[in-house]
């Protein structure tokens, strides 16, 4: 099987990873230096769906892989699934999920799905007005509506900040995509990542759950510091029960499925619902159209199937409705950060990479003379399963002197206080 990777990061190089587990002739575009060593790169414009289905239509892959869900929003999934070529991703009508904060909360709100109390802001006086009579105590969150690179959701712990961070939002912070605000109460629980194979259209509509992972924003230990795309993620959550996760579908999977199929949005992809779980249970923060980054990496260590095959039965429409086949593991991922991220990142300092005994995911680097270079924020990523959270843990400690350069950030309590929770006989109701 042919199939053509959209995408260039950690995420797309641990699915190529996966996929070239099984006999796969994989093309990655743009790609990068990792993902040239599992195939050919071409250098796609990923936000032109004109230019990537011209390639598409002189290459004819068998399935086009979705990575970021930039391309998705921008149409390509369209333009290329207008040729006949089956594509793992959605729709850009579908992809409004992630493309639109506004879209999104009016979809959780149509279909009665459990989220935050919100309000959509336009103007400048009236968000505003907004804050200074804001009634739903603080931080306040606001959401750039459009796409911002991550980094267009802010938690205002202040009326002061709230209104610096509106006006800047307002003045074009992230251009358009902050031109239209997302104002919401503050959720407190416990967050967790729900990724959801889905194939829907006006006939059918099935979904297969993925194990729930919980992912680590912050960029030092103990969950200090400013956000980052992401530390590290584990999954399957320890003392998360299997009544805690028929509760997720029924409250959040379900409706979205439902409400996609009553609002007339097919779906072919995967969803990745950011979850809280609060005193009043889970509730919905956000709809992503793609797999998460690093969950993704998690996911792949504990999925016992041929990810080709699976990803396809998706894009043609054949999913049905099962229990996906995973390891009866444990698996975690620690993010290798680079020097001054996520500010910024100093790019250009040579890595020591001996031989770990875990899966080595390239996130953002460059090969140069032989000699891999940090060429990112999230550089590499450190990926295993095992038994136990424990036992994954210890495994990712011991490779971790086997990888390093000069600047180097990483946490090494990813997964820690879950495991604790998890031990003192703690659930998801409890305070965490």
């Amino acid at each position: 099987m042919k199939i053509l990777l959209l995408g260039s990061g950690g995420r797309e190089h641990a699915l190529a990873l996966k996929l070239k587990a099984s006999t796969v002739d994989l093309v990655s575009a743009p790609g990068s230096d990792a993902l040239a060593e599992l195939g050919a790169c071409v250098p796609l414009d990923l936000e032109n769906p004109t230019e990537v289905a011209a390639w598409c239509a002189t290459n004819r892959p068998d399935l086009v892989v979705a990575g970021p869900e930039v391309p998705l929003v921008a149409g390509v999934g369209d333009a290329v699934r207008a040729l006949g070529i089956p594509v793992f991703g959605h729709d850009a009508a579908t992809a409004h999920l992630e493309g639109s904060k506004a879209f999104a909360k009016a979809f959780m709100e149509r279909h009665a799905i459990p989220c935050a109390a919100s309000h959509t802001v336009t103007d400048l006086a009236a968000g505003e007005a907004l804050i200074r009579g804001w009634p739903y105590g603080y931080p306040i969150v606001l959401k750039a509506d459009g796409l911002a690179a991550g980094k267009g959701v802010v938690l205002a712990p202040t009326e002061v900040e709230a209104l610096e961070t509106f006006q800047a939002f307002m003045a074009g912070q992230f251009g358009e995509a902050s031109k239209t605000v997302v104002f919401e109460e503050p959720l407190v629980g416990m967050e967790l990542s729900l990724h959801v194979l889905v194939d829907v259209d006006a006939d059918h509509a099935s979904y297969a759950l993925l194990p729930a992972c919980q992912d680590h924003k912050r960029i030092f230990e103990g969950d200090q510091g400013p956000n980052t795309g992401g530390m590290g993620a584990f999954g399957p959550i320890p003392y998360l029960r299997p009544a805690d996760i028929e509760l997720m579908r029924t409250v959040l999977v379900e409706p979205t499925v439902k409400g996609l199929q009553k609002d007339g949005l097919a779906a072919c992809g995967v969803l990745f619902l950011g979850v809280m779980w609060t005193a009043a249970g889970p509730e919905l923060l956000e709809y992503n159209v793609r797999f998460g980054d690093p969950e993704t990496q998690v996911l792949m260590q504990l999925l016992d199937e041929d990810l080709g095959a699976l990803l396809l039965e998706v894009a043609e429409g054949r999913l049905r409705a099962r229990e996906l086949k995973l390891k009866p593991h444990t698996a975690i991922a620690v993010v290798l950060a680079a020097e001054d991220y996520p500010e910024g990142a100093k790019k250009g300092v040579p890595i020591t990479l001996e031989a770990p005994a875990v899966t080595v995911i390239h996130a953002g680097t460059q090969k140069e003379n032989g000699q891999w270079l940090t060429n990112g924020g999230r550089v590499i990523n450190l990926a295993t399963s095992a038994p136990d959270l424990s036992t994954a843990r210890a495994a990712i400690e011991a490779a971790l002197p086997q990888v390093h350069w000069p600047g180097m950030q990483v946490r090494r309590d990813i997964g820690l206080k879950a495991l604790r929770h998890a031990e003192a006989g703690k659930t998801v109701q409890d305070p965490w």
